[in-house]
């Protein structure tokens, strides 16, 4: 079997998901090259996946003046280098494993769409959840016809407090001119897949949405303007929650001492959340109607102890409700019994993304081995709809829920 060469560029946590999963599965794939511009992070890099110096780049054009140097380029960039970065890659020839949200802007993302289908190249946008096993169970059984006809979809994204103040108050996401709208950046996963199982184009879109919570004046007294100064307890005290998940941690800063790091005030992650410089909602809700008259809600909230999605669909003949990280759901026909689909007792490999992650890749690196047409559930010409409603529930929201046709 020919084995297909991946460059990973940008290693922050998308981009290790993924060396892990090529080095997880050496009989298909290798990873060819890295370029990583944190110089920081290249001797863990280098040593964990045996990458040589002559693969190794700070810099993606120093990478691209090499020319095509791999069968598939990842992109695992921030939202707003993935425009350049993307039509760049298209041009050398690579076929692209593009994260998500696949721009920061509209009219970028119609630009990548374009020059792939007219260069012929492949690009899988990273909408891993079309791929994992629950919403595929959930897909086959509404496309079996057993609940009737979707009438209405409820999801909600139930973000985690930590996992908020991380990413959307302290993080990279935090301010929408660096990054993109939180709908988009953290939801377009949650729209595609609304769209996905009503089967249908969203025809109209609106949407409420705000920073609620995590600003100066909800601040508790005497707390400061940085973690390592505050005496106040706090479920979200940087220097606390980092100690105790070395993981997150390691997402920015590779020194062991966590109190050293967030003492550098320089470093945003230790900051106060009530103090940061944030400005992107942390809760919003966005209703759309579909084309058959079909609707649905989707609400994204930083509020919840843990991390999970939680599904409701009503059909004409019956329903489904389910959590993904649960893994599992309930079908109730109507007038009839209750069955429980337990996917976790079903599958083996539930990782990333409730196995959304390896699922889609491998799917990829087959797709280009194979010379198919398409890249697969999460082709760009596919996933170009959840994007187009996520600016529109953007547009909506600031204009007070105005709706917005598509």
């Amino acid at each position: 079997m020919k084995k297909v060469k991946l460059a990973i560029l940008g290693f922050g946590a998308r981009g290790f998901t993924y060396a892990n999963i090529i080095k997880s599965h050496p009989e298909e794939m290798e990873l060819a090259a890295v370029c990583e511009i944190n110089p920081v992070k290249k001797p863990f890099i280098m040593q964990l996946f045996g990458v040589r110096e002559e693969d190794y780049y700070t810099d993606y054009k120093e990478m691209f003046k090499k020319g095509k140097i791999a069968d598939i380029l990842v992109v695992s960039t921030m939202d707003r280098d993935h425009y350049e970065q993307a039509m760049a890659g298209l041009e050398l020839g690579y076929d692209l494993l593009l994260e998500k949200p696949i721009a920061a802007e509209l009219d970028h993302c119609l630009a990548i769409r374009d020059k792939a289908n007219s260069l012929g190249r492949k690009v899988a946008v990273c909408h891993v959840l079309r791929y994992a096993p629950f919403y595929r169970e959930v897909k086959k059984i509404i496309e079996s016809g057993k609940i009737g006809k979707v009438a209405t979809v409820s999801q909600t994204e139930h973000i985690g407090y930590y996992h908020f103040a991380h990413s959307y108050v302290r993080g990279n996401w935090r301010r929408e001119e660096d990054s993109a709208p939180m709908i988009l950046a953290k939801a377009c996963h949650d729209l595609d897949i609304i769209q996905w199982l009503v089967g249908e184009k969203c025809e109209a879109i609106s949407s409420f949405g705000n920073l609620f919570y995590f600003k100066k004046e909800n601040a508790p007294e005497g707390s400061a303007e940085y973690c390592y100064k505050c005496d106040v307890p706090c479920p979200y005290n940087a220097i606390e929650f980092y100690k105790s998940h070395p993981d997150w941690f390691m997402i920015f800063s590779l020194d062991p001492d966590v109190e050293k790091v967030l003492r550098d005030e320089r470093i945003n992650y230790g900051r106060c959340v009530y103090r940061s410089d944030n400005n992107v909602p942390d809760h919003q809700v966005v209703s759309m109607i579909f084309a058959s008259g079909a609707t649905a809600n989707l609400t994204v909230t930083a509020f919840s102890n843990e991390i999970h999605r939680s599904l409701k669909i009503h059909g004409s003949k019956g329903e489904i409700a389910g959590d993904l990280e649960e893994g599992r759901f309930a079908v109730k026909v109507y007038g009839e019994g209750e069955e429980t689909v337990d996917i976790k007792a079903r599958e083996t490999d539930l990782s990333g993304h409730a196995g959304g992650d390896v699922r889609m890749v491998l799917d990829f690196v087959r797709n280009v081995r194979s010379g198919e047409p398409l890249s697969g559930l999460t082709d760009i010409n596919n996933s170009i709809e959840s994007h187009r409603m996520a600016f529109a529930a953007e547009s909506s929201r600031k204009a007070g829920g105005e709706l917005v046709k598509l």
